[in-house]
């Protein structure tokens, strides 16, 4: 007569069945952790999202958090993906984008939960920066209104003014940062602009480093 192994056996896991969260013991709280402090190792969350799926809807959310297209093909795909599956949407918080494959219409307009945006560059230390086309600012003015926290990078502006405009924009920001932006030269913008600004501008913190024309102004 042979020893009933049944429950031994049903303990054992077979490779037609792998351990699942539970029988791995772990606390929730410090799987997530893992997969929040490796936020901007991409392929490492993308591991995580397909070989378990215990741990794809932690990592679906934060591979969508902060979210960094580095070429056009990219942002596009981004787009297509989020129309695709609209309940990501609210995922996204904050988007760094190059001003060189700048395309936001109609990404910025499908991002109910973005909050922080970052416009930066391919372009080293050194080399002229990228000029603000007015099909950028168009654009964030249809859809700038929920970003709060804003970062200007290694770019240039014509006037003061101009610049000025571009900010306006955003109405709600609290937080601004500008890295190595270049002003060409001195310029007051219209006193709409100016009295816009003054009513919507309410910035907790800003932080500057900026070029007017030979001048260099940092904060």
């Amino acid at each position: 007569m042979f020893p009933n192994n049944d429950r031994l056996n049903s303990s054992r896991p077979s490779p037609s069945n792998p351990p699942t969260m539970q029988s791995l013991a772990l606390p929730v709280e410090v799987i997530e952790s893992v997969i929040d402090r490796c936020s901007r190792d991409t392929d490492t969350i993308l591991a995580f999202a397909l070989t378990c799926r215990d741990l794809h809807p932690r990592s679906t959310l934060v591979l969508f958090t902060d979210v960094r297209p580095r070429s056009r093909d990219r942002l596009f795909d981004l787009c297509d993906v989020l129309k695709a599956k609209p309940e990501r949407q609210p995922f996204v918080q904050s988007l760094s984008i190059h001003w060189e494959t700048f395309a936001p219409y109609p990404l910025l307009s499908i991002l109910p939960s973005l909050r922080h945006i970052t416009f930066d560059t391919f372009e080293t230390y050194g080399e002229r920066p990228i000029l603000c086309h007015p099909s950028t600012l168009l654009c964030c003015r249809l859809s700038g209104i929920g970003i709060r926290s804003l970062t200007i990078a290694y770019t240039e502006f014509p006037t003061g003014g101009a610049f000025l405009q571009f900010l306006s924009a955003f109405p709600s920001i609290e937080h601004l940062t500008c890295d190595w932006m270049n002003i060409e030269r001195e310029g007051e913008a219209s006193p709409w602009v100016q009295k816009s600004l003054s009513r919507q501008l309410r910035l907790r913190t800003l932080d500057v480093s900026v070029d007017i024309g030979c001048l260099r102004i940092g904060s």
